[in-house]
């Protein structure tokens, strides 16, 4: 693939908040070995100062929880794991964004998304397709829960997704692993961060 076409690409980011980036973070413990030899916050910065050099609009999609910790019921197991931990508390520094990755002016952020993926929970879709965005490219945070869940969605939406595979983690090679498999499967491409950085 050559140059891409800056007014119809976007780089969406997820979930780039303490929680999952962060030592401190609620699920560190299940995330942070992957986010250390991924080099997630490293890759995920370069990919903005670039993409953003180039032209091409940054969104973010954070995961935000408030009064849902008391009220949801029948949660699923993902849910229940967040819930536990109060991932994603508003009142907590969890939520806030990684101070390496703090959206500026420029940055496009989304609702909260309240399940997986914010095409369901959020004002993502009318936010690309009001800026005329055809093509995304997708990293962030978690590889097979949040960014699968939103690569689906943006796939079946009539997107084309570009899945940097390497920035991003999950909990455990497992699930990292099912993760690239079914990038390879859904994805228009899964490719790395290095290969992302010079198309921008």
């Amino acid at each position: 693939m050559g140059s891409i076409d800056s007014s119809s690409t976007a780089l969406l980011v997820i979930d780039p908040q303490n929680d999952f980036l962060s030592e401190s973070g609620v699920v560190w413990d299940l995330v942070g070995e992957g986010v250390v030899k991924n080099q997630v916050v490293d890759k995920l910065s370069k990919l903005i100062a670039k993409a953003k050099e180039s032209g091409v609009e940054v969104f973010y999609s954070p995961h935000y929880y408030d009064k849902e910790f008391e009220a949801w019921k029948d949660n699923n197991p993902i849910d229940s794991l967040m819930f536990e931990r109060k991932m994603f508390d508003r009142s907590s520094s969890g939520s806030d964004f990684h101070p390496d990755l703090t959206p500026d002016d420029a940055t496009i952020v989304c609702a909260p998304h309240k399940n997986l993926s914010g095409f369901h929970t959020s004002d993502i879709d009318i936010q690309l397709r009001k800026r005329g965005i055809k093509t995304i490219y997708l990293c962030g945070m978690s590889a097979n829960l949040c960014v699968e869940s939103h690569m689906r969605d943006a796939e079946e939406k009539g997107y084309e997704v570009i899945v940097i595979n390497d920035a991003t983690a999950a909990p455990g090679d497992a699930a990292y692993d099912a993760a690239l498999v079914n990038y390879g499967f859904i994805a228009h491409e899964s490719i790395t961060a290095e290969e992302a950085l010079s198309r921008f």
